[in-house]
């Protein structure tokens, strides 16, 4: 480098070259080079790079390694580190280090490092905000203030979705609230979450007022937000007051997205309104969004409940035409739609063509066709495959037993239903209320077994 540059590098050029390194996925060592002590920067950049790798054994021992060579860890490599740990879903790991920093005379916790411990143990699922351990997590979100560290919008996030996910939706409220009351910042993250944990319980109304009140707050909804209200109100059949929030979304200066559209579609397809469910998708075109798989299988799936296949056949092919390859989703979706109205040979020539799709029919695509063949009553056909979902390697869980069974005792092969009902218990899996209502009402439609 001197050669070229005229010059000897020093620790901040060595330092970007490895930050380089890292942001390349191509993690190196430490050592920087000839003369040169690595600092903190430099640590903490192969710290970053092999937590993000995931290696976080070789992490933990360069961060360890920091100390013995004189150069003390700061708050970021510590933070660095617990995020790793909870992101790899091990909360006991990111406490250790976490109670490492505590204990570190020379380092502070900073509001960053709360909302790693916080975000990490909402998403394990783990400790803190475990059913009874409530207070205690909100017992560490008042220690961010206690340690001198300025609570942000993403501490309000993080918590509350964490309180929600967690089902503790009224404690969830009062931290809105009081962050509200206190004029603190709340982000579209913490909104868009409260508002999805209230519809998840039916508390719409709630959750309308709550969106009025953010804009009363000086707060701008995005289409986060907007999308997790519109999704309550699909998921209650409220389909007029769902098409009323999205008008209001765009005089208000919020651009919907494909999600809005998706939602919209999706809603408007459970209740039949095929026509103003491809006026969005048209109107969504029409804006520069481009339709996706999400989209295309929507349309496809309300088509098919409502025994529309022809029409969902015809969505198929222009599918193929614009050039996207179907996904399992969209084959199993169209599978179960040509079962359910006995068109069996076509099911069979769609699954037997998904290779060519570069698809791998999944469990559902087998017992879908189980399905549907046992009620063509073609149980030879029904039982080969069977036999593929076993040289597949695939696992059968109850559905396909039970699938099976009721197979069987439709053409009054009750012993050989109790024989899967055997190889069942045999793999663990365990019978249902299904399970024995379909073997209770063969008995009695067609006697005793012998």
């Amino acid at each position: 480098m001197k050669e070229f540059f005229g010059c000897e590098p020093g620790i901040r050029s060595y330092n970007c070259l490895l930050n380089a390194f890292v942001v390349g996925e191509g993690v190196v060592g430490v050592d920087v080079g000839v003369g040169l002590k690595p600092d903190v920067v430099s640590y903490g950049t192969v710290i970053n790079g092999l937590a993000k790798s995931g290696d976080l054994s070789c992490a933990l021992k360069v961060f360890d390694e920091m100390s013995e060579r004189g150069v003390s860890p700061d708050v970021r490599s510590y933070n660095i580190l617990i995020d790793g740990f909870f992101k790899k879903g091990d909360s006991v790991g990111g406490m250790e280090i976490w109670e490492r920093l505590v204990k570190d005379s020379g380092v502070y916790p900073n509001v960053v490092s709360y909302n790693v411990v916080i975000s990490g143990l909402c998403k394990c699922g783990k400790g803190l905000l475990e059913n009874g351990m409530v207070d205690e997590g909100i017992s560490m979100w008042e220690r961010v203030a206690d340690n001198n560290c300025l609570v942000d919008s993403t501490t309000y996030g993080v918590l509350i979705h964490g309180l929600c996910k967690n089902g503790h939706l009224n404690r969830a409220l009062v931290v809105l609230r009081e962050a509200e009351d206190r004029g603190d910042a709340l982000n579209n993250f913490a909104y868009s979450s409260m508002i999805n944990g209230l519809c998840g319980v039916g508390r719409l109304s709630e959750a309308v007022r709550l969106l009025d009140e953010m804009r009363e707050h000086g707060s701008q909804p995005n289409s986060h937000v907007v999308n997790a209200l519109l999704n309550g109100l699909i998921r209650a059949s409220k389909i007029e007051d769902a098409i009323q929030l999205f008008k209001e979304m765009i005089t208000k200066d919020c651009s919907p997205n494909v999600v809005t559209y998706n939602t919209l579609i999706n809603g408007l397809c459970k209740v039949e309104r095929f026509s103003e469910a491809y006026n969005f998708v048209k109107e969504m075109l029409e804006k520069g969004w481009k339709a996706d798989m999400i989209t295309y299988s929507l349309l496809m799936d309300g088509l098919c409940q409502s025994k529309k296949v022809d029409m969902a056949i015809n969505l198929w092919f222009q599918v193929l035409d614009h050039g996207l390859l179907p996904d399992v989703i969209m084959h199993n979706i169209m599978i179960h739609g040509l079962c359910s109205v006995g068109k069996m040979e076509d099911a069979l020539h769609l699954y037997s063509k998904m290779g060519e799709h570069h698809c791998v029919p999944n469990l559902v695509t087998h017992n879908t066709l189980m399905e549907g063949l046992y009620k063509a009553r073609e149980c030879q056909k029904a039982y080969i495959i069977w036999a593929r979902i076993l040289e597949k390697g695939l696992q059968p869980d109850i559905i396909s037993y039970n699938i099976i069974m009721k197979g069987l005792c439709s053409c009054n092969r009750i012993c050989d239903a109790i024989v899967f009902l055997n190889d069942a218990l045999s793999r663990g899996i365990l019978p249902t209320y299904i399970t024995w209502s379909i073997l209770v009402r063969a008995v009695l439609n067609h006697g005793a077994v012998t």
